[in-house]
């Protein structure tokens, strides 16, 4: 009985010396990898790249390396390497979505839009009920000029996840972009619900109801913009040109005074300040803004001053390109 014991001692105790044996081979390997991504933690992309390249030295059939190292690469704008090391990740592990999901996006970065399709098209396979997936393709399928399908793929994305505002937002600006504004203003209305603060939500709805000839609206949706963002000089410019809708020129006014005070020498602004003097027969302060905005480099502004400083019809503003 007590060989037995001393046997079974023996046998616990070997496999205890090769655990640690095998434990001792591993923090080189390990050490590398969390160095590679402590690295890529402290945005030192390059460092934690060449930890990643020594870790796959050691582990060349590793595939999260070859994943960790392509998302390093992503974030120096190297689509290209990127993609060569999540096809080596996915050569290694075709069960993992997110290497597909990843070299999609690293496609779609390098303007591979139909290879993007066909990650995602996996990725689906993989994972049909994640919301990205779709949310990805949908854009991919944009820039292809794909929008049928596109737009399939932006309204699965919000069947599986109606939460998300940028879904909502995406779709809303190709309804946009189809011209179907009303689609586009309920989109962006969604997207305003799930997220208050959206200043992009708010200035699309703007624009859109801008389109409809809804001034008031629009407005409305740009003082909400401007809001959350104050000192945004475009959404002053928005809610200007649909307060010149609504014939309110002293507050078109009011709002290129205001970007003025951002910005001295934004010539537009002083010029579509001057039509809204015009208008309200103020022509001493109009005739100075137009001089100011030719001094500032817009000189067609001087032509307005021939026509208009000599008693003719008020001009009409500009937008800000």
């Amino acid at each position: 009985m007590s060989e037995n014991i001393s046997v079974k001692t023996k046998t616990i105790f070997y496999y205890s010396l090769l655990i640690l044996s095998i434990s001792a081979c591993l923090p080189v390997k390990n050490e590398l990898f969390l160095k590679g991504m402590e690295s890529y933690d402290d945005e030192q992309y390059r460092t934690a790249i060449t930890y990643f390249t020594d870790a796959i030295k050691e582990e060349p059939g590793n595939a999260e390396l070859y994943f960790y190292r392509a998302k390093a690469n992503m974030q120096l704008d190297s689509c290209k390497d990127a993609v060569d090391d999540y096809s080596r990740a996915i050569t290694l592990d075709k069960t993992k979505v997110d290497y597909f999901i990843n070299r999609g996006l690293a496609n779609i970065s390098c303007q591979n839009y139909y290879s993007a399709i066909f990650d995602f098209d996996y990725a689906e396979v993989l994972d049909s009920t994640n919301a990205q997936i779709y949310f990805n393709r949908a854009y991919a399928r944009e820039s292809i000029e794909d929008f049928p399908g596109s737009i399939e793929d932006y309204s699965t994305a919000l069947i599986l996840d109606s939460t998300n505002y940028k879904y909502f937002i995406n779709r809303g600006l190709l309804f946009s972009y189809l011209g179907d504004s009303q689609s586009a203003i309920e989109d962006f209305s969604s997207a305003i619900s799930n997220d208050p603060v959206n200043v992009l939500a708010y200035k699309n709805r703007g624009d859109e109801n801008f389109l409809l000839g809804k001034f008031s609206d629009a407005a409305n949706d740009y003082s909400n913009a401007i809001i959350i963002e104050p000192d945004n000089s475009s959404l002053y410019y928005s809610r200007a040109e649909a307060r010149i809708g609504l014939n309110e020129f002293l507050s078109a006014a009011v709002d290129y005074t205001y970007i003025i005070s951002l910005n001295s020498k934004d010539a537009t602004a002083y010029y579509n300040r001057g039509i809204c003097y015009a208008n309200l027969n103020m022509k001493g302060n109009a005739c100075d803004d137009f001089n100011k905005a030719g001094e500032l480099g817009m000189f067609e502004a001087y032509e307005v001053i021939k026509e208009y400083c000599e008693e003719k019809e008020p001009p009409k503003s500009k937008k800000k390109k």
